[in-house]
């Protein structure tokens, strides 16, 4: 495995290259997080195949900052805002990935990472595949006190990702999470799976739940997540 920085799409992107590159993924990481910091948590992808791609997030990593801070009162609009532009630097990466190596392509998102994912396939994004950890295809509560203009925002509120599952055009879409996250409660995810289940063949979504996890993507979880991606990466599968 060899480790490069280029540029796609006019993003500064870290790869983690394998011998035998068989697919791409990219890691879309969360609140607070870092393309470095994604990339450490998916152990064991790059050997088997996987060339992972990940970038910072607007006002994160090496970017102009900083993060959205829970103490403005704009908090959970300025969160969103950095979502949907990380949504659309996202896609044009992913494009770009895809004329340059010209390999099969997966998502895989924590966490605001995680409802990025949702809002790329909601938005009609075709990936072979995707991992969704640690998060949900539905915003989170405003907190009051809480202030919300920007209409795009208000439009996630109005009709999230998750309510758009006809969208999803039966991307193959693993859930992952722990029952004691208390930042992103398991019952959110249940929700995403729910509201997306009419719109899923059979076998097409799924979900795995780890006993006593909190808010962290798990050595389990990546693993569950690489066997899941591996199973659709196979030309034999229908």
């Amino acid at each position: 495995m060899r480790k490069e920085v280029f540029t796609l799409a006019g993003q500064s992107v870290l790869a983690h290259i394998p011998e035998r590159p068989r697919a791409l993924l990219l890691a879309l990481h969360g609140l607070q997080g870092s393309r470095e910091h994604i990339l450490s948590l998916l152990p064991g992808y790059v050997e088997r195949g996987f060339l992972l791609l990940a970038f910072d997030a607007p006002r994160h990593g090496k970017r102009e900052g900083p993060p959205p801070s829970s103490k403005s009162p704009r908090y959970v609009e300025e969160v969103y805002q950095v979502a949907l532009a990380f949504a659309e630097e996202g896609r044009e990466v992913a494009q770009e990935a895809r004329g340059r190596f010209g390999l099969p392509l997966f998502l895989a998102g924590g966490s605001l990472g995680a409802f990025v994912v949702h809002l790329l396939l909601s938005q009609g994004f075709r990936a072979e595949g995707a991992l969704a950890f640690i998060g949900s295809g539905f915003p989170m509560k405003l907190p009051q006190g809480q202030e919300v203009r920007d209409t795009r925002v208000l439009a996630l509120y109005e009709t999230p990702p998750a309510q758009r599952g006809e969208a999803y055009g039966g991307v193959p879409l693993l859930h992952l999470h722990g029952t004691k996250d208390l930042i992103v409660p398991l019952s959110r995810m249940e929700k995403t799976v729910e509201a997306l289940r009419p719109h899923y063949p059979e076998g097409r979504l799924a979900w795995f739940v780890e006993e006593g996890a909190g808010h962290t993507i798990t050595p389990l979880m990546a693993r569950m997540g690489l066997a899941f991606l591996e199973a659709w990466l196979d030309p034999g599968r229908p």
